[in-house]
């Protein structure tokens, strides 16, 4: 597959935009909305194309959850993140880790992104779900060339892959994982592409490549079944939303970390109310880490599959709630950090907009990087490991259970100004995800345009990903922080690390707005990808 070599970090339209975190994908929803297919089936074409480029960050075997807009500034949740295994020995599990385990079968759930391609292409598409799949099955099956990104995960996770046999054989069948620029090939996943193209989700969900992963997945102790995965179903809901400075943020609910973007947010403009406009690179960056540390915790306490522990919405959302917390951060009271671990890629983000008013805000990740550290070598699919996610304390919402959805990271974004969508937001972050979106947010309310936001320094408190906690109260900041912003976070109680610029440690945005007379793309020079718009 050839890529553009010239990748735009931003771009400008009147008719659609698009932003993805790798050239390849970009141009794929690029040449959907020229030859006059619509936003979602732009984003499908761009999510498929991320399972073959990208597969250190997403796969077949991930999970999705989505916002879609619509002209009349409707926005729907679509929530297809999967379940734990219904038999699932959560007590033997407990006896033997104190933790979740991170890598191999037993973090791996329901994998839902096709499931989820499905429920986009059926309700939202104007093509057919195999249109969308064309062009990543003809990546995989001709190769294309190992991005830097991709590059630096199979160098840095080469430990955890070679001792994979199916990630050994396709990403370092020479004994050396696969440098950037070799073309990387994958003929069992052309062909797993081929068969969700030609059966839909039934190739998943009680066909062919359903059963080989549960194959897998039972030969490395997994109680996973073919009914667990023929039982997976996409859920539709209404988002939630906050305001920041007249502007309406939408996110998800339900067992994603949304509802706590939306937390701070509120906070945030309590405090812009009180300061002004509120910057994080600057005087106000040690409260926006209070607030964004108040949020972190609120989310490990609260936020779990709400069929088995409702969400606290209302409280986590309420007027007093939120000003406790917007006081708190303003305080120059150091709060308590919540501690976290390493961080690594996980996550892509597709946003798209397009002529006749639909927006799309289309996540989907394997978790941490590679996922769960398994490819199964009959389809090709790198399996997640989402369900790392869980706890085993028994007194937490969001404890390990059969059938259960995991607390869930991937939180997308769409923005509505005076009732009509005027934006699509995306990140890849982790549990980093409400940080790296507030930043945007902050810095557009700021005046910058869609490339500076994304592409301004940012910091991070805490890491991305589940595990082992560790480095509480570290926040990782980009060089090119002003000395200012991280002597502010330093007041407010946080030990600052400094990382280069441009870390994907930082996460990566992608950003559609309108603005007057256009439709203005970004993508993130953390990331691969392009801008692309007409």
């Amino acid at each position: 597959m050839s890529v553009r070599t010239d990748p735009q970090p931003t771009a400008s339209g009147t008719r659609w935009a698009v932003a993805a975190p790798h050239t390849a994908a970009s141009d794929a929803a690029a040449e959907v909305l020229r030859t006059g297919g619509n936003a979602v089936d732009a984003a499908l074409a761009a999510a498929a194309v991320l399972t073959v480029v990208y597969p250190n960050q997403c796969s077949v075997g991930g999970d999705l959850l989505a916002l879609v807009g619509t002209a009349g500034g409707d926005v729907r949740f679509v929530n297809s993140s999967g379940r734990a295994p219904r038999a699932i020995d959560v007590r033997s599990l407990s006896a033997d880790h104190d933790v979740m385990p991170v890598d191999g079968a037993l973090p791996v759930t329901v994998p839902g992104a096709v499931a989820g391609w499905a429920a986009l292409a059926e309700n939202w598409g104007t093509r057919p779900l195999a249109a969308a799949l064309a062009p990543a099955e003809a990546a995989a099956r001709d190769g294309v060339a190992v991005a830097p990104g991709l590059a630096r995960d199979l160098w840095r996770e080469r430990h955890r892959l070679t001792r994979d046999p199916g990630l050994r054989a396709v990403f370092a069948a020479d004994g050396a994982v696969l440098p950037a620029g070799r073309t990387l090939r994958q003929p069992q996943l052309a062909r797993t592409l081929g068969l969700i193209a030609e059966q839909g989700p039934a190739a998943m969900y009680g066909g062919e490549v359903g059963t080989s992963l549960v194959k897998l997945l039972a030969s490395q102790g997994s109680a996973m079944t073919e009914e667990d995965f023929a039982e997976h179903a996409v859920e539709f809901s209404r988002a939630h939303s906050a305001v920041y400075d007249g502007i309406e943020y939408l996110s998800s609910g339900g067992n994603s970390q949304g509802l706590y973007f939306l937390q701070g947010l509120k906070a945030l403009e309590l405090v812009r109310a009180a300061r002004g406009p509120v910057d994080p690179l600057g005087r106000d960056a040690g409260v926006v880490a209070s607030v964004l540390n108040r949020a972190a915790a609120d989310r490990d306490r609260y936020c779990a599959d709400p069929a088995w522990s409702a969400a606290p919405v209302e409280q986590v959302l309420s007027d007093a709630y939120v000003r406790r917390i917007a006081e708190h951060a303003m305080s120059d009271v150091p709060g308590s950090p919540v501690g976290q671990v390493k961080a690594s890629g996980d996550t892509v983000a597709v946003v798209a907009a397009d002529a006749d008013g639909t927006w799309v805000s289309l996540i989907q990740s394997v978790f941490h990087c590679f996922g769960g550290a398994l490819l199964d070598l009959a389809t090709g699919v790198v399996l997640h490991n989402r369900g790392a996610s869980f706890s085993l304390d028994p007194a937490s919402p969001n404890r390990l259970a059969g059938g259960k959805r995991p607390l869930h990271t991937l939180m997308p974004v769409l923005v509505r100004e005076a009732g009509a969508l005027v934006g699509a937001h995306g990140a890849m972050g982790g549990r980093a995800q409400p940080q790296v979106h507030t930043h945007l947010a902050l810095q557009l309310a700021a005046g910058a345009s869609p490339g500076a936001a994304t592409s301004a320094p940012r910091w991070v408190l805490g890491a991305m990903e589940a595990g082992v906690t560790s480095g509480a109260g570290v926040v990782k900041a980009e060089r090119g922080v002003p000395a200012p912003g991280v002597r502010a976070i330093e007041r407010a109680g946080f030990t600052v690390e400094e990382i280069d610029a441009n870390d994907d440690g930082v996460g990566h945005g992608q950003l559609v707005r309108r603005l007057p007379g256009e439709l203005a793309a970004a993508t993130d020079p953390r990331a691969d990808g392009s801008a692309v718009a007409g």
